[in-house]
């Protein structure tokens, strides 16, 4: 199965994103966006991932969740893949101050890696929300003029206290989401800072 690792948005934050995203359909052509369901934060990409595997996979990520306890991120600001000139991706960022959001990220591409040689990957991890993808370059605008056309690009806090193995269906209206797994985060304050609420912007 097609699968990666990811983080789950609450709804508030998935409802403050919808609203952005109406905001800017208008103003952006050329793009596919996501639907509000499917928006995450992917962790790790697998791919392909065999059923005889699974076993294994879903071992290390339980290893990973012993790491790091629970944590909250801000979700805030637009960008794009580049960020200047026409983007392939459109996204918002997460801003996680006291690093562990880049452990957890750290421990799941390690635990991947060494277990079952998913290869990690060659840039930094920038921790986004995919928003669209670009469908026609010439048609999209320059993400300057994207961003200028969203002036409010805060989205609430997200309290994060677990973490999902996800399976990716391509269709032809786009992939479909199905979670497989959950993780439950458990390592160091766990029990003290993940029920931090979140909130739209």
């Amino acid at each position: 199965m097609r699968s990666f690792v990811a983080v789950e948005l609450d709804e508030a934050c998935r409802q403050a994103l919808q609203r952005a995203i109406e905001k800017l359909r208008p103003v952006v052509a050329g793009v596919r966006w996501v639907q509000p369901e499917s928006l995450h934060l992917t962790l790790e990409f697998i791919g392909q991932l065999e059923e005889a595997d699974l076993p294994r996979a879903v071992e290390c990520l339980e290893e990973a969740a012993g790491t790091v306890g629970p944590f909250v991120m801000t979700v805030s600001g637009l960008s794009g893949f580049p960020p200047r000139g026409t983007p392939r991706v459109i996204h918002v960022g997460l801003q996680e101050p006291t690093g562990a959001l880049k452990a957890l990220q750290k421990a799941v591409e390690d635990g991947l890696a060494e277990r079952l040689h998913i290869p990690r990957e060659e840039r930094p991890f920038a921790a986004h929300v995919t928003l669209a993808r670009t469908k026609e370059r010439r048609q999209c605008p320059p993400m300057e003029a994207i961003a200028a056309a969203l002036p409010v690009q805060d989205f609430g806090r997200v309290g994060v206290d677990s973490f999902v193995l996800m399976r990716s269906d391509l269709r032809p209206g786009g992939a479909v989401y199905t979670r497989v797994e959950s993780f439950r985060l458990r390592g160091p304050g766990a029990g003290g800072g993940g029920s931090a609420a979140s909130g739209g912007g």
